[in-house]
């Protein structure tokens, strides 16, 4: 299950609407090295077409950059965004010379899960990690894969989505991935509670997609209280920042 985080993100050339932002850094030279990689292993599957990575099988397609690994991660990362690294991936990412950075402007579901299949592409010829950039979240390589080749919904959210401690409430960060609004929940509610119903409310808006209106009500079971949802601004990140969600947020007050 999905826990909650307490998290401070990188940020760096702030996007003024939302996108899908994943970084990996990988263990080749330049792009030459990465294209001969892809055809090795994936033939002509995956081709380089200027900017745009594509499927020569499905068509699908999204940006693409290869840069100098320094240019978007510092050496020392924060310690609450490489939390789920051990000592031997972090060595791994600081030795890496380049970083793969893929960008989609088409946040949805089936956005992110082809974006989760192009990642562990390069996973599989030398990449090292994932960060989530639009998220501000990292995974380690055996969780991506294991999770983007999962027909299960909450696999493909949990890599895109965290949940995290403020001030006044518990919220979801990331659902502007799939063009949807996040989750918050007071601070004062038990914080088992606050992650069931969270990922509860998220999972059954990406597996539902229902009508919400201010006032609507939600009860994840029928032992749990109910909720009266009201959609709020975000306000826990600027409107430059990748976690911003243009969307806003579902506050969910227990009735």
């Amino acid at each position: 299950m999905t826990e909650i985080k307490k998290v401070e993100i990188f940020s760096q050339d702030f996007p003024r609407k939302s996108k899908i932002v994943l970084l990996i850094p990988i263990n080749l030279n330049n792009r030459q090295e990465i294209t001969a990689a892809l055809e090795h292993r994936y033939f002509t599957e995956y081709v380089f077409i200027g900017r745009i990575f594509q499927s020569t099988i499905t068509h699908e397609s999204c940006v693409i950059e290869i840069s100098d690994r320094l240019n978007y991660i510092q050496s020392d990362f924060h310690e609450d965004l490489v939390h789920n690294f051990d000592l031997a991936t972090l060595k791994k990412i600081n030795d890496c010379p380049q970083v793969v950075c893929l960008t989609a402007d088409d946040t949805k579901y089936n956005t992110c899960r082809v974006m989760a299949k192009f990642a562990q592409v390069f996973l599989q010829i030398g990449g090292v990690a994932i960060m989530v950039k639009s998220t501000g979240i990292a995974h380690q390589p055996d969780q991506w894969i294991a999770n983007c080749n999962s027909d299960d919904v909450f696999a493909i959210y949990s890599l895109f989505v965290t949940l995290l401690e403020g001030e006044s409430y518990y919220y979801s960060c990331g659902m502007h991935n799939f063009g949807k609004a996040d989750t918050a929940i007071s601070i004062n509610e038990e914080r088992g509670l606050a992650i069931y119903v969270m990922n509860v409310f998220n999972y059954y808006r990406l597996t539902e997609s229902p009508i919400l209106q201010d006032g609507h009500t939600f009860q994840p079971d029928i032992e749990c209280p109910q909720y009266q949802i009201e959609w709020m601004i975000d306000q826990e990140y600027g409107v430059d920042s990748y976690q911003y969600n243009p969307y806003g947020r579902w506050h969910l007050n227990r009735v």
